[in-house]
């Protein structure tokens, strides 16, 4: 572990040597394999939020965590991190820094839409010829464009390879894929909308987040999916927990070539060879 001095606290550098070690310490706790893997996950994720420096302050786990909430987790999902991190910590030597900012749960939890229904809401909206509402669907569950976004998904900002977009002050850079870019400059020609929004009324004025609501419950109800999932919330959730799992298992495909290769080496020029 390599604690710095940074101005008046001290700051940790992670490192996947740190990382490799707190998992191993839930095997030794036995912890079964699929809650292991899901620590590894959250803390990968935390690791991937940090900058380049990979330097963790007494700031971090608030900072986290606001960043958490600000992106649309659930309480759930914030609270289920929140727990891993503290552990972390706690194996860290830093219970100082533990978060406290939980929050409270809904009675009732929102459930999650699966990519299978995902692709039923885009079959439901073709079929029904209902263009506007197949694209609000693929912008927000294809694209992990977040609903407070839309009125900045306009078609000068198409064209563009990048597009700044902000919400709750979080700024970031979207990248539209291209199949997606084509279909939505196609629909704004079609809809004689040169400029301007994308999803506009006919006056040229962004949809109100109820039509969006609205448009997406009523696909929703067509392809026998319940209002608790058809949502934009749920769109956000489901790109969110596909992008997870993909850098998952992208980090375990470089660690496991990695160790080939040390394998590799070893077999090659190991002492004993």
């Amino acid at each position: 572990m390599i604690y710095l001095s940074y101005k008046e606290t001290d700051v940790i550098r992670l490192t996947p040597e740190e990382i490799e070690g707190y998992i191993r310490s839930l095997d030794e706790k036995g912890l079964q394999a699929a809650s292991i893997q899901n620590y590894r996950a959250i803390i990968k994720s935390l690791y991937l939020y940090l900058p380049e420096d990979k330097l963790m302050s007494r700031r971090t786990p608030g900072e986290w965590v606001r960043y958490l909430n600000e992106s649309g987790y659930g309480a759930r999902t914030v609270n289920a991190r929140i727990s891993v991190l503290n552990s972390f910590l706690r194996y860290m030597g830093k219970r100082e820094w533990q978060s406290e900012e939980y929050r409270r749960q809904p009675d009732d939890v929102q459930p999650e839409l699966s990519r299978a229904e995902y692709r039923r809401l885009l079959k439901t909206a073709k079929k029904l010829c209902r263009e506007r509402e197949y694209l609000l669907i693929k912008t927000l569950g294809g694209a992990g464009v977040r609903v407070q976004e839309l009125p900045q998904i306009t078609v000068e900002a198409v064209k563009e390879e990048v597009i700044p977009v902000s919400c709750h002050n979080l700024r970031r850079n979207l990248r539209l894929p291209p199949a997606l870019k084509k279909e939505l400059l196609d629909y704004a020609g079609r809809e004689g909308r040169p400029r301007g929004p994308v999803f506009a009324t006919p006056e040229g004025s962004p949809l109100s987040r109820y039509s969006v609501y609205h448009g997406i419950n009523s696909i929703g109800r067509e392809a026998k999916i319940s209002e608790e999932k058809a949502n934009p919330r749920c769109l956000w959730k489901m790109y969110q927990n596909t992008y997870e799992r993909i850098q998952f298992h992208i980090a375990e495909i470089v660690e496991q070539a990695y160790e080939r290769m040390i394998e590799e080496e070893q077999f090659l020029l190991g002492w004993e060879v």
